[in-house]
């Protein structure tokens, strides 16, 4: 079974990679951006100028305020990766299959991955067709429950996706700050029009924001077909490992009964304790 992502010890508390990159990581970087706009005077929402008091505190509550703003980090982030879900969460099943389709004469990102991956190989044996569903059920839809599958009870062999799922919470909660950013420019327009940022300065800022969301966005659903690769390989690699046979394709949840009876089986038939069999 996979290990917490968060655990409380007496040496203090200790959180994983992809926990870092999906919420505290996304915290930190509100908080930041809190720290910049009030040093340069621009007013927040809700707040506008009230807090700027807090560049005139004594050092002692300076660093009582940052202790707090550390503490109130990862309750933040995981807020915005909550809402960057419900926000952008969707772009990756309708941009998914856009790198695939990509010619290979073009500069495709995912073909040196495709490689990699042999998909050639994977596309023989899950029955992917030219447009990229097997049995007109999406891949996406397919690996992403191989992949639940995968992570409670081979953890071991997706150290690698670990890394990229929480890269790809990241680059999705900065994508949903660069949306909330515009919000806080048009803000900023309308109700602060006397700001010692002009309106071209604000202007400008509205067209490297949307550019900043676009490119985030391709770059979510680029990770995320870079996972569904991974984990249709991981769970290839397992079935030829074994000769398991796929006979239904478009049914995954038989081929995972097949995995899991091949490797949770020990000698005598019984189920092991979700220790695969070497």
């Amino acid at each position: 079974m996979p290990a917490p992502e968060i655990q409380i010890s007496k040496d203090g508390l200790k959180l994983s990679y992809q926990r870092y990159m999906a919420d505290s990581a996304a915290g930190f970087v509100v908080i930041l951006g809190a720290v910049f706009a009030i040093s340069k005077g621009i007013p927040l929402p809700l707040f506008g100028h009230s807090l700027e008091g807090i560049i005139r505190l004594s050092s002692q509550a300076q660093l009582f305020v940052c202790l707090i703003s550390f503490l109130l980090a990862t309750p933040i982030g995981l807020f915005v990766n909550a809402l960057s879900w419900f926000l952008i969460g969707w772009s990756r099943i309708y941009l998914f299959k856009l790198w695939f389709r990509l010619p290979e004469k073009w500069y495709n990102p995912l073909f040196p991955t495709r490689i990699a991956f042999h998909y050639d190989k994977l596309s023989e044996f899950f029955k992917i067709n030219d447009q990229f569903d097997i049995n007109q059920k999406s891949i996406y839809e397919i690996s992403a429950l191989y992949g639940k599958y995968i992570n409670l009870f081979f953890q071991d062999s997706i150290k690698i996706e670990e890394h990229v799922t929480g890269l790809a919470r990241f680059v999705r909660n900065l994508a949903c700050l660069s949306l909330l950013s515009i919000f806080l420019c048009l803000h900023m327009m309308f109700w602060y029009s006397d700001t010692i940022y002009g309106t071209f300065n604000i202007y400008e800022s509205l067209f490297t924001l949307l550019f900043l969301i676009v490119f985030l966005i391709l770059l979510y659903s680029l990770l995320g077909s870079f996972s569904c690769l991974k984990t249709l390989s991981t769970v290839y690699i397992l079935c030829i490992a074994r000769g398991i046979s796929n006979d239904n394709p478009s049914a995954p949840e038989e081929l995972m009964r097949k995995i899991h009876a091949v490797y949770f089986q020990d000698k005598n038939g019984e189920q092991t304790e979700n220790q695969p069999i070497t």
